[in-house]
């Protein structure tokens, strides 16, 4: 029987939900692989994500080229054994998507041949289930209510990553530990059960390359021809518009090239 409520309840559950705690989010990993990371400073103000980084903007100003190396999970990370291969694919190859569409707007993006480009890698150290059956709960009750998705508080799920940018000698420019769990407000839920850690693979792809570069840096043009071309079009308006429709996000399948990890 489908959910149904009066409308003078509404409100009122509105302001329950809105009561319950609003974010899913875990403290960021320490695992090793990143450099430093007694010398890493907490970001405050963050609402959604927690983040903890540190760069050498001397560094950075010389870095024009990257090389961006394929997004692995790390060894002994926090990847539930529920959790299918074909799923940690799926954030796999939405990482790579998704770092190459906003490394590309800061820096010219080469192959691993060329010696002077910095390199680039991401590692999943953390990846927290979407339940698919509180999803659907919570998109059916976003229907009977004003202001947008919400999310009942369970089910809700999450991603934790390291990242850093070593300069063509070897020595780590750049590191960040990133986490974001799905909130009770304002987040889609997913019949995936990696629906939230899939979307918030853009919003770390998104800081991480804005972090590289000094605050009011424009962005370059999409360049021509395009280096992210094999993981398809930056904007997939089919998917997001199914997204609005059924109220759920709907994950993009990996690109071909998928890695064994």
């Amino acid at each position: 029987m489908p959910l149904s409520f009066p409308a003078c309840m509404r409100p009122m559950l509105l302001l329950a939900l809105l009561a319950l705690p609003a974010c899913a989010t875990k403290p960021p990993t320490q695992t090793g692989f990143l450099a430093n990371q007694a010398g890493m400073e907490k970001v405050s103000g963050t609402v959604r994500a927690q983040i903890e980084r540190q760069r050498d903007l001397d560094a950075l100003r010389g870095v024009q080229k990257v090389t961006l190396l394929p997004a692995k999970l790390q060894e002994g990370g926090d990847i539930p054994d529920t959790i299918t291969p074909e799923s940690r694919l799926l954030v796999l190859g939405e990482l790579d998507r998704q770092l190459c569409f906003h490394m590309s707007r800061r820096f010219e993006l080469v192959g691993p041949e060329e010696p002077a480009a910095a390199r680039v890698q991401a590692v999943i150290t953390r990846l927290q289930e979407t339940n698919a059956t509180a999803s659907a709960a919570s998109a059916a009750v976003s229907r009977l209510l004003p202001g947008g998705s919400v999310r009942l508080p369970v089910g809700r799920g999450g991603l934790s990553i390291e990242a850093r940018l070593d300069t063509a000698d070897g020595r780590q420019a750049a590191a960040m530990a990133w986490s974001r769990g799905a909130g009770v407000v304002m987040d889609q839920g997913s019949l995936s059960e990696v629906g939230d850690a899939h979307r918030f693979a853009a919003n770390f792809a998104d800081d991480f390359a804005d972090f590289l570069v000094e605050a009011g840096t424009p962005k370059r043009a999409v360049p021509d021809p395009d280096p992210c071309q094999k993981f398809g079009a930056r904007l997939d308006i089919g998917r997001i518009a199914a997204g609005r429709v059924i109220g759920l996000h709907v994950p993009r399948p990996s690109n071909s090239n998928e890695k064994d990890n």
